[in-house]
């Protein structure tokens, strides 16, 4: 029973941060995340994918002004970066299938611009 829990969980945080990569792309207030920006696009995967599987909490004492940091031995890293691909390619198909290619080959469209006022006309 705790495997398919396991996979639905990371099924569901991977089309919610596919998701989320397909919203950006589309919307027009985030200029800089389109179908052609390959690295910014690819830097949400890994980012939102490093947010879903990677078991380091941390826990601030406003009492004491100090910040403890846990879960950082050798071993956790390892078995986290082995969390963090998984779930990177769980997020990375669920994109391709569900929502298209993370990215696009080719020149991206221009950024629109506000003309200024009084510049003069090429």
């Amino acid at each position: 029973m705790a495997s398919e829990n396991v996979l639905a969980t990371s099924l569901t945080l991977g089309t919610i941060a596919s998701g989320l990569l397909a919203y950006l792309k589309s919307a027009k207030w985030a200029p800089w995340f389109n179908q052609h920006s390959k690295g910014i696009n690819h830097a949400v995967l890994l980012v939102t994918s490093a947010a879903s599987a990677v078991g380091i909490s941390a826990t601030w004492d406003a009492a004491n002004h100090a910040l403890t940091i846990t879960g950082l031995s050798l071993v956790t890293i390892a078995h986290g970066s082995w969390e963090w691909l998984k779930q990177w390619a769980v997020q990375y198909l669920v994109h391709r299938g569900a929502f298209g290619p993370v990215a696009v080959p080719g020149d991206a469209p221009p950024v629109p611009t506000t003309p200024v006022a009084g510049a003069a006309k090429p």
